[in-house]
């Protein structure tokens, strides 16, 4: 049997870290854990949180916690592989440095830190200082990890035009957590409105702006009505929209427990996915738009690149251009008069999620990317294709020939 270590300070709250994990573990890996928490004591990561003085005390915070994984990795049997998760790039750094030149660092990070901070919260500006910091961290994770695990194949072009080429890539679409199941079908009642479900961290990503200037568009007497669970950097000021444009039928909370947004998914009659104009919004499937499919929801979410690698619009979801509020008004004014085209989306997506991104689909996925990363773990998993056939199953990206940039 495989080992495998989940370690570093990733945020192990996160659905993305939870889905690996369960990956791992379903492809028949032996999973331990070498975790100290760090990034998920402050949820909602405001621009000062990445400030100098912010950056300073986690520095300090950083470095007690690398000392205690360090202590407790030395403790340890050497795993197979190392894996790495989401909010884990200085985890990398510190895995290479403890295990050496020969151990197997899988990273997923989800996110690189350039298109996060740099190109769609803007935090730090394009081609400052600051910027350029981010992305040689980023391009040093990038190399100091033996395979990269991305989210859409839209990232993986992303990462190697924006950060590093050589980079060795494969794809890992996420999926829906188990919970994210169907419910009994709900049916609405004569005269009850159209219920619209959007949470999320008001970054630029999630375009809750356009969702608001949607809302305003369709009026209160609309027969729609618009819930938005969250919190986050621009929450403020979308709430001020949706009050000084009269939106009477938005209800603004501030969070839900995580396990109860599945029966809030299975309440509303449509849920919404990301609607940015960032760079960043087209290369990334957001776990709410997994797990709105996966129970049956029908959703309305930005077209891009990236949702059509998984999603058939028309098929699984509803897309509207990105930013404009009146197209997504549009789409659900006639989502409220046609309730069998909402089941039917809603049964396509939640057939979809079953079928090909399961637990098994998803264990056999792992199991592929890392016998061809790792052809020498290939008889452990009982494997017999060549190291060639299975790049080319699984769209691996070959790492650069020798003597060559």
């Amino acid at each position: 049997m495989i080992r495998a270590c989940l370690f570093g300070t990733y945020t192990s709250t996160h659905p993305a870290n939870r889905l690996l994990a369960q990956a791992f573990t379903a492809a028949g890996c032996e999973l331990s854990v070498c975790h100290e928490p760090l990034w998920e004591r402050t949820r909602d990561k405001m621009a000062s949180f990445f400030g100098a003085r912010s950056l300073a005390r986690l520095g300090v915070a950083y470095a007690a916690a690398a000392a205690r994984l360090a202590r407790r990795w030395r403790q340890l049997a050497p795993p197979d592989v190392i894996v790495i998760g989401f909010n884990g790039q200085l985890d990398v750094l510190l895995a290479r440095r403890l295990a050496g030149r020969r151990a197997r660092i899988v990273f997923a990070p989800l996110v690189t830190l350039t298109e996060t901070l740099v190109d769609d919260r803007r935090v730090y500006r394009r081609g400052g200082v600051k910027a350029r910091l981010a992305g040689m961290l980023d391009r040093r994770t990038l190399r100091a990890a033996d395979l990269v695990l991305l989210d859409t194949e839209a990232h993986r072009a992303y990462v190697a035009e924006r950060l590093d080429g050589r980079a060795r890539t494969a794809t890992l679409y996420l999926g829906a957590e188990r919970v994210f199941t169907p419910g009994p079908e709900r049916t609405r009642s004569a005269g009850e409105p159209l219920r619209v479900l959007f949470y999320g961290q008001y970054v630029p990503l999630h375009g809750a702006r356009t969702i608001v200037q949607a809302a305003a568009l369709l009026g209160p007497k609309s027969g729609i009505e618009l819930t938005m669970i969250g919190t986050g950097p621009e929450r403020g000021a979308v709430e001020e929209l949706a009050h000084a444009r009269d939106c009477t039928h938005v209800r603004f909370i501030d969070w839900a427990p995580y396990d109860e947004l599945p029966q809030c998914l299975r309440d509303c009659d449509v849920a919404l996915g990301i609607f940015g104009t960032t760079a960043k919004t087209k290369i990334v499937i957001p776990t709410k738009v997994y797990q709105a499919a996966a129970t049956g929801c029908a959703v309305v979410t930005g077209e891009t690149p990236a949702i059509r690698e998984v999603f058939t619009p028309g098929t699984h979801l509803v897309t509207v251009p990105r930013g404009d509020p009146g197209a997504l008004a549009i789409a659900l004014r006639q989502l409220r008069d046609d309730p069998t085209r909402r089941s039917a989306l809603g049964a396509a997506a939640a057939r979809l999620l079953a079928e090909h991104l399961d637990s098994a689909a998803q264990g056999a996925r792992v199991r592929s990317v890392l016998t061809a990363a790792f052809p020498d773990l290939a008889g452990r998993f009982g494997i017999v294709r060549t190291a060639a056939e299975q790049r080319r199953a699984v769209g691996l990206t070959p790492l650069p020939e020798a003597g060559k940039p």
